[in-house]
């Protein structure tokens, strides 16, 4: 019964090694990849444009929402993009809960303001387990919809 056990016990450890080396190497990030992120994330999630670049700005916060939205969309008006309504989930998320079912939905809006338009991003994870996720994607969203590049589209949870 004691080498059952043994082997299993050795069986388990390198399969989650095995897991473990492999999910590293899906997320390996390159050096260019690596750097388009870390300027994205120095991107503010609210920035004004200039009033003659305002509309291709906002045709680009459609655009992403479209092209990178898990959820459907609620309301799009002349001045919000709004995915469903942004989930309420509890303070303590389960224990284990798989990451494909998290989703990430999108609240963008303009405003007016004296010196241009006023851009401002969110994204809201569906589960408390996906909020780091959903900080990245708006802060690759605000360096797409500001300047009309994605800085690292493998990077972008979905």
């Amino acid at each position: 019964m004691r080498p059952l056990l043994i082997r299993a016990a050795t069986a388990s450890i390198l399969a989650a090694c095995v897991l473990s080396c492999a999910a590293n190497a899906v997320f390996q990030l390159s050096a260019d990849e690596q750097a388009a992120l870390n300027l994205a994330m120095s991107t503010p999630l609210t920035f004004i444009v200039p009033r003659d670049r305002s509309l291709q700005t906002w045709d680009r916060a459609h655009e992403f929402v479209d092209r990178y939205n898990s959820m459907k969309l609620r309301s799009i008006t002349d001045s919000v993009i709004v995915t469903y309504d942004s989930p309420t989930y509890p303070q303590d998320p389960a224990p284990v809960e798989p990451g494909s079912s998290i989703r990430f939905g999108y609240t963008v809006s303009r405003t007016s303001q004296v010196d241009g338009i006023q851009i401002a991003i969110k994204c809201t994870p569906s589960s408390k387990l996906g909020e780091k996720d959903a900080d990245q994607n708006a802060h690759i969203a605000a360096y797409y919809i500001m300047t009309g590049s994605i800085a690292c589209d493998r990077c972008i949870v979905r």
